[in-house]
């Protein structure tokens, strides 16, 4: 494929990035109808207010560092030309010449035993990522993916990381080259091979972060929510979890930090937590009341739970340096020291169950990992309950979870991106809607004011008063069961679901 032909087919995909984050309808005619930031010429959109908007919001922080930037060069006198070497050294890029961290890794030996530093592993997780000023998108298969390769945010420190779902992305890159480097002992040869493969994914995934953060406001619940759904649907594709289940260590042979085993509680966050528990703090503002009385009690263990509040503490608790295995867990649990969910007999937590380990169960007392957490002991009676009951609890919560933003589909606010319960349109344009009068009051002293008289004759923009509301919410909700009906049978979770709250 030539280079022109690149450019057209992505072209084809464009699309406007700020209706895209208010669910506005695409504007008529694309991609001819578009145009791109004429300083960077990386983000498109369809009209002057959707740029001006979403340059508030995003891209002022952005586009010059997405700009091309013009190559460095130096005067000097006749004299010395052809007697100085001249190196152009960018110290935003990585490089082993000069990397403080590298160094280190060689001075102290990273393979030692009891080493609980990470090590540089720039060049090791991302081999086919070169940063730098550049005019072609970096090599991805995708083409509507319109992203440098010199980035306006840091990608090597942890903790400038924007969000929680890439952080676990870079601490199981990090494990994986520790892995690599304590020669780690596996069962098979074909298992490195499976490393291998992880790495790749992994690599794929942290790349698409990076268009959600140039394209969704910093600091929202919306940046978190992309973020995970972004990471979740790369895995899936790749067929990550089924990669990562086979990968077989020897027997017998523990590491000081547990590192395989950390990276598969890491991984559950990614591939069974973090999505549904974006979803559920969504509807943080909604109360148990809105809830069928007879799933109350599920939402409430799910929202005590705080999965991502536990994610983030354990994240912070490897930032600096690895830490043991158990203590992962005690974060988890909050407390190794609890109750089994069944029996009630006081417990020390020793282990962790997977939701893919649906044949075997740990011989110590174990938790489940995931938005529903339970504890239980080594009683193999138990250990059925519970699991049986975690698993009925799951299905609840995730079809409930759907079910209720499929009805407040209408009602998500424009400014937080939360459900509101009394959500009300901008009496001005009727483009936006918001949670609040506080919502609204910020998002026009930011930028909405400015573009709002502007934004009326956005006809395709306009959202639904409250009766409109209510009526996609049914729909959605008819579309939801019937996806649920072709996938699993009549009379699915969401169907229950689904009536228990059309009777409230």
């Amino acid at each position: 494929m030539t280079l022109s032909e690149v450019r057209k087919a992505a072209r084809e995909g464009l699309k406007c990035y700020n209706c895209n984050l208010y669910s506005w309808e695409q504007a008529p005619g694309l991609p001819s109808s578009l145009t791109r930031c004429s300083r960077c010429r990386t983000l498109h959109y369809c009209s002057k207010e959707c740029q001006e908007e979403h340059w508030v919001k995003v891209h002022k922080d952005q586009c010059q560092l997405l700009s091309r930037q013009s190559q460095p060069f130096m005067l000097c006198s006749k004299e010395l030309v052809g007697k100085i070497d001249f190196m152009n050294i960018d110290l935003t890029v990585h490089d082993t010449q000069w990397c403080s961290v590298c160094k280190k890794d060689a001075e102290e030996g990273l393979a030692k035993p009891g080493n609980p530093r990470y090590g540089c592993h720039v060049t090791f997780s991302m081999p086919d990522w070169e940063e730098g000023p550049r005019t072609i998108p970096w090599g991805s298969k995708d083409l509507e993916e319109d992203i440098r390769t010199k980035l306006p945010f840091d990608i090597y420190k942890l903790e400038d990381l924007k969000s929680g779902a890439e952080k676990i992305l870079w601490l199981l890159q990090a494990l994986l080259f520790k892995l690599k480097v304590t020669k780690y002992p596996m069962a098979r040869s074909q298992d490195r091979l499976s490393l291998i493969e992880l790495r790749k994914v992994l690599q794929i995934a942290r790349v698409k972060t990076w268009l959600v953060y140039m394209t969704v406001p910093r600091e929202t619940s919306k940046l978190e929510y992309e973020s995970s759904t972004t990471v979740v649907n790369i895995l899936g594709q790749a067929n990550y979890e089924n990669i990562m289940t086979s990968v077989k260590m020897k027997s017998g042979v523990r590491n000081e930090f547990g590192l395989w085993d950390i990276f598969k509680l890491l991984s559950e966050f990614l591939l069974n937590s973090d999505v549904v528990a974006c979803e559920l703090a969504s509807l943080d503002q909604l109360g148990l009341d809105e809830f069928p009385a007879e799933y109350r009690s599920v939402v409430e263990a799910a929202r005590a739970t705080a999965s991502l509040t536990t994610r983030d503490s354990v994240v912070a608790t490897l930032t600096p340096h690895l830490k043991p295995f158990i203590r992962v867990v005690e974060l988890l649990c909050g407390g190794l020291q609890q109750r089994c969910s069944n029996c009630k007999e006081e417990i020390t937590i020793g282990a962790v169950y997977y939701s893919v380990d649906d044949q075997k169960l740990p011989s110590l007392p174990f938790v489940t990992i995931g938005i529903v957490r339970k504890f239980c002991c080594t009683s193999k009676l138990c250990g059925k309950k519970v699991i049986a009951e975690r698993k009925q609890d799951f299905r609840i919560l995730h079809s409930l979870i759907r079910a209720m933003r499929a009805k407040f589909i209408g009602s998500f606010c424009d400014a937080c991106f939360m459900v509101g319960k009394e959500s009300h349109r901008c009496s001005g344009c009727l483009t936006k809607v918001y949670c609040s009068q506080d919502c609204l009051q910020k998002d026009w002293a930011v930028v909405h004011r400015k573009i709002c008289a502007r934004s009326k004759e956005e006809v395709r923009k306009v959202k639904e008063g409250r009766r409109g509301r209510k009526e996609e919410g049914k729909h959605r909700i008819e579309g939801w069961v019937d996806c649920h009906n072709k996938a699993f049978g009549k009379k699915s979770v969401m169907d229950k679901v689904v009536e228990k709250m059309e009777k409230m």
